[in-house]
């Protein structure tokens, strides 16, 4: 009970009591006025019913008569702060196993000590060993218990830090696997201003997907000085590392499993979900490219430009453009042509083709049934190759047609002087030690030749 709430309470005893306080009672009044008060039922301040007992009525009585209005006050308790139900030496087990591993409930602490015969099976409740917890203030879920503190920040400029993240919504039909999907839309908000800079669904969650947002980003929004991303692989991946150290941008990783330390990005998240994936006419959208055109039209025009309430009623838009001067932007397209080159494993067949965004690419024979990683620009993912050393061997799609026409023949070989012969031949080897085993005791048994023989 905290102060306020004492305070209250001694309001309510002073009412409860009334006219008791303030006039003369003759002798033997007091005793029946305590009597009448008690049959009565009274609510108290937290709007529960009471009812009191004349000893109690009796209490509160004397002291205010004795002490005024501080008298129905109500007293701290001095044994506050200490479990007496739980004996000193199990306390200090249940604390000790709980800093241990936080992750261990109160059940599963209790049924330990009982199986290990520290306790038995009635002597306190699961309630009281939850208040020795929070007590000592280790009561809680794990992860919040090993949360460091928080602080509410902002970046100082319009793209000091953007945050990024991926967001799962409804299934649609994918025409590379022939079923439906789940849509993943990945987006990067503008810390400062809460602007999105770019929002896009993908059928994949990978690397891929996250460097075609992070580029279109970049080209509408400059370059960030960093971004601050979770642990999922499509952002700790080589290929963003490598494309983000180039263009000088510092890749912070939230801890995992912790959301709020990204609270700007999540909090679009909701606010996507409530205005935008849960109002949508989902037998309009058919394709991907249906979700995204409505999705950008929503950005653009409904989101970046509305109010937020995270800066003072502003829009981001207007946030934005404020500090638009101090945006660094791209101006070398050949930077970003080779920070923006992702990779990809993919398995040649054995008809020397590969497969990719439903496209069919012809690899040079010597890759059959060969797993080899192609390369792309984004700026020009229709131009792939495959890297051998500094040698760029590019990759044509196949042409069905020609190549029925196309030699299968590879030439005839060069000939050669054929090996030399050894005269060693395993099988008639194999023969004579089976004719001839003694030769072969002889040998074992023959000291110094024997050895050199075997």
């Amino acid at each position: 009970m905290n102060e306020k709430e004492k305070k209250e309470e001694a309001l309510f005893r002073l009412s409860v009591l009334g006219s008791l306080v303030y006039g003369r009672l003759e002798h033997g009044e007091l005793k029946a006025a305590l009597e009448a008060l008690s049959q009565k039922t009274w609510i108290g301040p937290n709007g529960k019913e009471r009812v009191l007992s004349p000893r109690t009525l009796e209490a509160w009585y004397r002291s205010y008569r004795e002490h005024g209005f501080n008298g129905l006050i109500p007293k701290t308790r001095k044994d506050k702060g200490k479990i007496k139900a739980i004996p000193p030496e199990i306390q200090e087990l249940i604390l000790g196993m709980k800093r241990e591993d936080p992750g261990r409930s109160v059940p599963f602490i209790l049924d330990a000590l009982r199986d290990a015969g520290r306790i038995g099976k009635d002597d306190f409740s699961c309630a009281t060993a939850r208040r020795l917890l929070k007590l000592y203030g280790l009561s809680g879920p794990k992860r919040e218990l090993k949360i460091t503190n928080r602080y509410r920040f902002q970046a100082s400029l319009c793209g000091e830090l953007l945050q990024g993240d991926a967001c799962h919504t409804r299934k649609l039909f994918d025409p590379a696997s022939g079923r439906e999907v789940k849509v993943k839309i990945f987006a990067l908000l503008d810390d400062k201003s809460r602007r999105i800079l770019y929002a896009k669904g993908f059928f994949h969650e990978d690397q891929e997907a996250f460097l075609e947002v992070l580029l279109e980003a970049i080209l509408r929004g400059g370059i960030p000085s960093s971004i601050l991303l979770d642990n999922h692989g499509s952002f700790t991946g080589a290929d963003v590392r490598l494309a983000c150290a180039q263009l000088g941008i510092r890749l912070v990783f939230a801890r995992p499993y912790d959301g709020p330390s990204k609270g700007k990005i999540e909090r679009f998240w909701r606010t996507l979900r409530r205005h935008f994936l849960d109002r949508l006419d989902w037998e309009k959208i058919q394709t991907l490219d249906d979700l995204n055109l409505r999705l950008m039209a929503w950005v653009q025009g409904v989101y970046n430009n509305r109010p937020h309430h995270g800066i003072q009623g502003r829009t981001p838009l207007s946030v934005w453009e404020e500090d638009a001067e101090e945006i660094r932007w791209a101006e070398d397209t050949s930077l970003l042509e080779k920070a923006f080159t992702a990779s990809l494993e993919r398995k040649v067949l054995g008809d020397s083709t590969l497969q990719f965004r439903e496209k069919v690419y012809e690899a040079p024979p010597h890759l059959r049934r060969q797993k080899v990683v192609i390369q792309y620009s984004l700026l020009r993912p229709e131009t792939l190759w495959i890297q051998d050393g500094d040698t760029r061997i590019f990759l044509q799609e196949v042409d069905p047609q020609a190549n029925f026409h196309r030699s299968r023949s590879n030439g005839e070989p060069e000939k050669t002087d054929p090996p030399p012969k050894t005269g060693i031949d395993p099988t008639e080897e194999l023969l004579k030690r089976l004719l001839h085993p003694e030769k072969d005791e002889d040998h074992e048994d023959g000291g110094e030749e024997g050895l050199v023989h075997a």
